[in-house]
This record gives structure tokens, sequence and C-alpha cells, in this order.
């Protein structure tokens, strides 16, 4: 039988084989969380509901955003916004110090309340500022007038 010499050193070959090994699944893994954030909305834009008497409106703040590249939709009891800031990279003859502002796609979701006119909704979208009109049922009168027929 052989003599073994053990010293600490012995399995560190395991030991590099083995953080390969981890590193390149960690990585591989970075690689398509990255492909799949590219299909997702990376910022969220502030917004304001207010109700009135006849309705809801709904403010968001899209300062920079071309019109064209907002969408408005209802889809079943949820309002939706989403588009994208296009990144201008003009930095007139410059370079960028600091970028604070998001760019990118973005989205909103509104869960609509029960009682409005779905079908009725309405955008305007004016100085950065998009707004939303969703009135609400009118409601019919408690009290009528019944004409009595001859």
């Amino acid at each position: 039988m052989g003599k073994l010499n053990w010293t600490p050193w012995m399995g560190i070959e395991d030991v590099k084989d083995e953080m390969d090994r981890v590193m390149s699944e960690a990585l591989s893994s970075f690689r398509q969380d990255v492909v799949s954030r590219k299909r997702s909305y990376i910022w969220t834009p502030c917004a304001d509901i207010i109700e009135t008497r006849d309705g809801y409106l709904v403010r968001v703040e899209l300062a920079s955003v071309d019109r064209n590249d907002v969408i408005v939709e209802v889809s079943g009891k949820e309002l939706r916004i989403y588009g994208e800031r296009r990144f201008e990279k003009d930095a007139s003859g410059g370079v960028y110090q600091m970028l604070e502002r998001s760019y990118g796609p973005f989205a909103r979701k509104f869960t609509l309340p029960e009682g409005i006119e779905a079908d009725s909704i309405s955008a305007v979208m004016a100085a950065g500022l998009l707004e939303v009109s969703i009135p609400k049922k009118r409601s019919q009168s408690l009290r009528r007038r019944i004409i009595i027929a001859t």
C-alpha cells in the first residue's frame, strides 16, 4: 500500500472547480434576468386621483414623454397606463455628471371602482401631465312620478 502525505492544500483544486461551477450558474441566471428586465417596466410615474361628484380624475406626471409613446386602456376592472420615456443622448456637447430622471418603459395600474361609465373614459395630455377622466354612472332618481295610463 502506498504512503499518502496529506496536506491542507490537497482539496483546493476541488474547491476551485466547485466555485467555478457556482459562478457560471450565477452568471447564466443574471444574464436571463437582464433579458427579462428589458421586457418589463423600469419606472413608475407619480399619480394623483381626485374624486368629484361626477367622477374620478387620474393625473399622471409624464414630463418629456411624447403623447404617441403613451397607451391608456381599460382591461376588465383595471385602468392601465403604460409607455416609454426615451433617453435623449444630446448633452449639448457636454458630458452627463448626474442622471436622476427615469428613462425607459413605465407602467401604472389602477383598480376601477364600481359604478363608473367605462365606455366614457377619456384622456388628455398637455404640459407633461396626463389627465384621465372616469365618469360615474348617473344615479337613477330615487323619486319619480309615475303617470297613470287610462
